[in-house]
């Protein structure tokens, strides 16, 4: 076949001169008349998804910009409300799991609760041992082992019910037998129990696998704290002779039915002492924690237990000596938080000293003394306090600062009440204004001592420094009240209650009235405070009063109320709302525990 490339050329031409060539055009048309052409092709006056796409062409320079801003804008608004509603609705929840390795003071020995006295056993025993009863943070006893607790009208007689499902964490069944086996093994006196006491009359019938019944010789109102004693496994126990209760390997390697299971234990090779301990999360407790395994380290003082969590060998610890405060700020990664303690540091004074027991005499070195000063100097993370019911108490309420330091007022006071000085120092009827104040060698107190004592000194006052070992303390001050005035810090027990540090019968030992200060009305409230049937807007009540009375007489001179330091480095955090309790009993809170969390979906948040 022949090609005409003559033709072909000729064709090619006369396409290109076609496609070239510009098209006759009539006079120019205004834009807007275009556009209301275009509008009236289209029925629908909203562009379609294909005429979008030519939106650019439609619209001038300054058009197009309003335009791509709009649509940014309205994609950046929809984003941000959709973000909002998931971050309002995906809401974080504690989850089980995680772990937590915590630096610990002492060293356990007797982790039973029976047996246990010591401040580190009784802390460690409820985690492996349940009570009919546990208190919570907020100082209520709630439900643990119990069902359900009736109690008769003459408050003599306590039916317990409990809950269906019980196990020890060796897979054996919790019945009524363990419980009645836990109290008569308290009951025998070869056992040596420290709750011997507080046991001793009651009576136990046990009518079936699921009930007790607790029959008392009279009314107790405070019977009811008894009922958080851990209960002990009976088909482990009674093979043990009352002899070898102390010296059993389940003191160190218990098992229970609480929170948490023993696992293991690591003790020094020479002097067996015990060095840490885990234990693992107990599914089937009555009322279960978040974590899945707890390791305690055990260590003899502070800078050890903050070299642990240096190093990363322990992720926390709970710190009430203020002397390694800055050294645990610095930790790289630690979290801090104070909590305060249910606990006044207060300077008592001893009735039994004549001078002291002059009311004009408390008043004026109550006013001599510079509070401000004291917490400045000696406990910047302290409370202030105005008496000794603290926030969180009854009746307590937050206190931002201290009175004032009154020199001029407290010379005053001593001078209307016929003091005159003599080479300095106040002298009246040939009595000097003379004595002591007892501290214990601590440097906080001692620091705090110094304080006071100088500005009792700028008074007017002779007044001397002692220094006692601490370890001696409590037997050589304490228990005799042998002290002229003494510099102390009254640490409340779980009840909160002033009764034990006021009442006139707590005078002595082993009683915590350390004033011996005796006031008729005082007693009065004081017993008042301790009826169980008391309702909270009551008991607040008592406490005002109480309060507003010891501050009138100035058996005391209230100082501070201390904190103590959280450090960790893992998050750890709590479902449950610290409180004075929890500060003071680090694993009360335990069951809220946890580290690791988990997004749920909530429509209602």
């Amino acid at each position: 076949m022949r090609i005409n490339f003559a033709s072909l050329f000729e064709g090619i031409k006369k396409t290109i001169k076609k496609l070239t060539s510009r098209a006759k055009t009539g006079p120019a048309v205004p834009l807007e008349q275009d556009q209301a052409m275009i509008q009236n092709l289209n029925e629908s006056r909203w562009p379609s998804l294909t005429q979008f796409t030519y939106i650019f062409r439609y619209l001038n320079k300054s058009e197009g910009l309003i335009f791509r801003l709009s649509i940014f804008l309205l994609f950046a608004s929809a984003a941000l409300l959709v973000g909002r509603y998931i971050q309002r609705h995906w809401i974080p929840e504690p989850a089980i799991g995680g772990s937590y390795t915590e630096a610990i003071f002492g060293t356990p020995r007797l982790i039973n609760p029976v047996l246990a006295s010591s401040d580190l056993d009784l802390q460690l025993t409820p985690l492996i041992y349940n009570g009919l009863l546990r208190l919570d943070a907020n100082g209520e006893y709630v439900n643990d082992l119990a069902e359900k607790i009736e109690t008769s009208n003459d408050g003599k007689t306590y039916t317990v019910n409990l809950k269906p499902g019980l196990i020890w964490q060796d897979g054996q069944t919790l019945t009524s037998d363990d419980v009645r086996f836990t109290i008569e093994t308290i009951q025998n006196p070869n056992i040596g129990s420290p709750l011997y006491s507080k046991f001793r009359d009651i009576k136990i019938e046990t009518p079936d696998d699921k009930k007790i019944i607790l029959k008392l010789e009279k009314n107790d109102g405070n019977f009811e704290k008894n009922l958080t004693l851990g209960i002990l496994p009976a088909h482990i126990w009674t093979e043990i002779p009352p002899a070898a209760m102390n010296t059993t390997e389940f003191n160190l390697k218990p098992i229970g039915s609480g929170p948490f299971m023993f696992k293991e234990i690591r003790k020094k090779e020479k002097s067996g002492d015990v060095t840490s301990m885990t234990l693992e999360r107990f599914v089937q407790t009555a009322t279960p924690t978040k974590l899945k395994s707890l390791m305690l380290k055990f260590v003899q003082d502070g800078t050890a237990a903050l070299d642990l969590i240096s190093s990363g060998q322990a992720n926390g610890m709970r710190l009430i000596s203020s002397d390694l405060f800055a050294k645990a700020e610095k930790i790289r990664g630690g979290k801090i938080a104070f909590e305060s303690l249910p606990q006044v540091v207060n300077v008592f004074f001893n009735f039994k000293n004549k001078l002291l027991a002059n009311k004009s005499v408390r008043l004026a070195l109550r006013s001599a003394i510079d509070v401000n000063e004291i917490i400045t100097k000696v406990r910047p993370d302290a409370d202030f306090i105005v008496g000794p019911v603290l926030a969180g108490m009854p009746g307590g309420e937050a206190v931002n600062s201290a009175s004032p330091q009154d020199l001029n007022g407290a010379i005053k006071l001593l001078e209307d009440a016929g003091w005159k000085k003599e080479n300095e120092v106040f002298v009246k009827d040939k009595t000097t204004l003379e004595f002591s104040l007892t501290v214990p060698d601590i440097k906080e107190y001692t620091s705090a001592a110094e304080i006071i004592a100088t500005a009792w000194n700028n008074l007017g006052a002779k007044v001397e420094i002692k220094k006692i070992d601490p370890a001696i303390f409590g037997k050589e001050v304490i228990k005799t009240r042998n002290f002229d005035a003494i510099l102390y810090a009254d640490r409340y027990d779980t009840d909160l209650s002033l009764y034990p540090f006021w009442h006139s019968t707590q005078s002595f030992d082993p009683g915590l009235n350390l004033t011996s200060y005796y006031n008729k009305d005082l007693d009065q409230l004081l017993t008042q405070t301790q009826k169980s049937d008391q309702k909270p807007e009551a008991l607040a009540e008592l406490n005002k009063k109480i309060q507003t009375l010891i501050n009138d007489e100035v058996p005391a001179i209230f100082l501070y109320q201390p904190s103590a330091m959280l450090v960790n480095t893992v998050n750890l955090r709590s479902t449950i709302q610290p409180s004075l309790l929890t500060a003071s009993n680090h694993f009360l809170d335990i069951s809220g525990w946890y580290t690791e969390t988990r997004h749920t979906w909530k429509w209602n948040p």
